[in-house]
């Protein structure tokens, strides 16, 4: 087995040639030549090694950042929570080599990554209101319509794709889905207005075809991968904004069958977190309201 060098694998990466630094590297993985374990190590490899580059990162010398921008380019990917974990168990393999070979300074980029828990109770991520605020100013008009339209009525990437400008009443300030019309607030019927403007829409001329332009659902989240990037906001899946929806709706009206019949949910259960986070949120506002009644009273007494 020839050792790892630096110099070589340099030379390979400086020349774009990926399939024989992956060769170099190979090796020195888990099982042998042709079985499932060396194939998916090397398939991981390959796909990092693609990503370095399109990114323009270095690869021998990356930073302690690099890991959690590889994870969340595999999850603005569509990947799932299984998939991103093996990826980057196998990369944090990689780096040990790596450092363990001088080829890379150290410490290992990925050692300390906290990976995407794969607890159906723990995937109820959201975008935080504060976190909604700077995608929405950061944002192009398409794109600060599509954030409000996952944020507010929760729409999901496909009912967002499917989206036609015949289901717009823009005049009345109504959205035609999931087989009802839904009332727009000021922000989102304000957004949908200019955005349409944009594109050529007006009140008095109807349009017709999809509002938005995006291919896919991989389209659908690289928009917003890019969007969270130039706002500076950490990225989560589409379904941090609908989740977000979900909360915000709960908080206002406070009854799990509303939730669940505006976001098109077809059992209660989906609610059940939100209604715990609710709970939490609540139990720690009294706590405050009542260390801050304490301390009022504490003043009062001395």
């Amino acid at each position: 087995m020839a050792e790892l060098s630096r110099p070589q694998l340099e030379r390979f990466l400086n020349a774009g040639n990926l399939e024989s630094f992956i060769d170099a590297v190979a090796e020195h993985f888990p099982g042998t030549p042709g079985t499932p374990t060396r194939k998916a190590y090397v398939s991981s490899v390959r796909v990092y090694l693609r990503w370095a580059q399109e990114e323009r990162r270095s690869v021998l010398n990356a930073a302690g950042d690099t890991a959690g921008a590889y994870v969340a380019s595999l999850q603005a990917a569509g990947s799932s929570y299984s998939t991103q974990h093996n990826h980057a168990t196998r990369i944090r393999t990689l780096y040990d080599l790596l450092v363990q070979a001088g080829a890379h300074p150290g410490p290992n980029p990925f050692a300390g990554l906290r990976l995407p828990s794969q607890k159906p109770e723990d995937q109820r991520l959201m975008y935080t209101p504060d976190e909604l605020a700077r995608l929405r100013a950061h944002g192009t008009a398409g794109e600060r319509l599509m954030v409000l339209l996952g944020s507010v009525p929760g729409l999901t990437t496909t009912e967002t794709l499917s989206l036609q400008w015949e289901h717009v009443d823009s005049r009345q300030g109504r959205l035609h889905v999931r087989g009802q019309w839904l009332p727009l607030d000021d922000e989102l019927h304000a957004a949908l207005r200019e955005y349409a403007r944009q594109r050529g829409h007006t009140d008095l001329f109807g349009a017709s075809g999809p509002v938005f332009d995006v291919q896919g659902d991989s389209g659908l989240r690289r928009a917003l991968f890019r969007l969270c990037k130039r706002a500076n906001v950490p990225y989560k899946a589409w379904r941090a904004l609908r989740n977000a929806a979900g909360w915000r709706l709960l908080q206002e009206s406070g009854r799990a069958e509303i939730v669940a019949e505006r976001l098109g949910l077809s059992t209660l259960k989906a609610v059940e977190v939100w209604q715990k986070l609710l709970k939490k949120a609540q139990a720690q506002a009294q706590s405050g309201e009542a260390g801050a009644a304490g301390a009022a009273q504490g003043l009062q007494d001395s």
